[in-house]
């Protein structure tokens, strides 16, 4: 087992949870920080119904609003609770599949006050967030970005079907958040289902190969040196990619630059750790254009 708390030195990993919304038994992504008692929480959802979950959250802060563009919209409620949206269910294409139409069809549409996360976090500096608003996240990250631009990773929900009318695309969000200096590392998770009128062992909301959403996982590129220079980032990443992915390879890396940068000595630490605790064994990398010429010579001699 790693222990990340010695290297943080007493420092939380600062999390906000926007559409952070629980059902019972349901656990965050970010759980196993909890377990470790190495983060606080800020959860954003304006349904105030799961308060009583969200309070068992570590050093909870509660805000029940809306985020997005500022100014008054409607909250399109959806019989599934967990799908209701500020945009507008697009019934057209979420009937083409199984399982899905009768979820998102709107039973109530209610007046809401939307906020900016950059009016409403002027002064937060958080290092993790993870969000999903039933298509209104490039919304919220595009009036967020100086809280975006303080970020070490996001882990957001995006969509290859256009659930919701004008909804943005993986494509969409991808694009933006290259952009601001975010490279995607994998999906989580995902979303899949039949076409309409096919069940699979005998369920309508099961499918095979058609995702139609899926959980991503970005972090800040590690090629930017000025943002890593800051102490503490690189071994919160790196608790990141450990904790919440299983990355090892990954946080070896962030722990290998913060050696470099800072003089520690957690890489090789890290390594022992790992290939005593796991069945992954990790090292620093000195002979591998030996490896691929052999292996290519190996290729072209087939």
């Amino acid at each position: 087992m790693v222990d990340f708390s010695n290297w943080l030195s007493g420092e939380k990993i600062s999390v906000i949870d926007i559409g952070a919304r629980l059902t019972p038994g349901e656990a965050p992504i970010y759980e196993n920080l909890i377990k470790h008692d190495i983060c606080n929480v800020t959860a954003v959802e304006p349904d105030s119904s799961t308060n009583h979950l969200l309070e068992k959250l570590p050093n909870a802060r509660i805000y029940n609003l809306t985020l997005g563009t500022k100014g008054y919209s409607y909250l399109n409620i959806c019989k599934l609770p967990s799908c209701s949206s500020l945009l507008i269910p697009n019934i057209e294409i979420v009937s083409r599949y199984s399982g899905m139409e009768y979820f998102y069809k709107t039973k109530d549409r209610i007046s809401v006050h939307v906020d900016e996360m950059d009016d409403i976090f002027q002064d937060d500096h958080f290092d993790f967030l993870s969000i999903d608003v039933q298509g209104a996240e490039l919304d919220v990250l595009q009036h967020g970005k100086r809280n975006l631009s303080n970020l070490l990773g996001v882990h957001i929900e995006v969509s290859f079907i256009e659930k919701y009318k004008g909804q943005p695309l993986f494509r969409d969000v991808d694009a933006f958040l290259s952009n601001n200096k975010f490279t995607f590392h994998c999906f989580t998770g995902y979303g899949t289902r039949s076409p309409r009128g096919i069940e699979i062992n005998n369920s309508p909301i099961n499918g095979i190969n058609q995702w139609l959403w899926a959980d991503a996982f970005y972090f800040h590129d590690l090629t930017d040196t000025t943002f890593w220079r800051e102490p503490g980032k690189l071994i919160k990443l790196a608790c990141i990619f450990h904790d919440l992915y299983k990355s090892y390879d990954f946080s070896a890396h962030c722990l290998k630059i913060h050696d470099q940068l800072f003089g520690s000595t957690h890489f090789p630490e890290y390594s022992l750790l790992i290939s005593n605790s796991t069945n992954t064994t990790i090292k620093a990398s000195t002979e591998e254009n030996t490896y691929l010429a052999k292996l290519a010579q190996q290729i072209n001699y087939n």
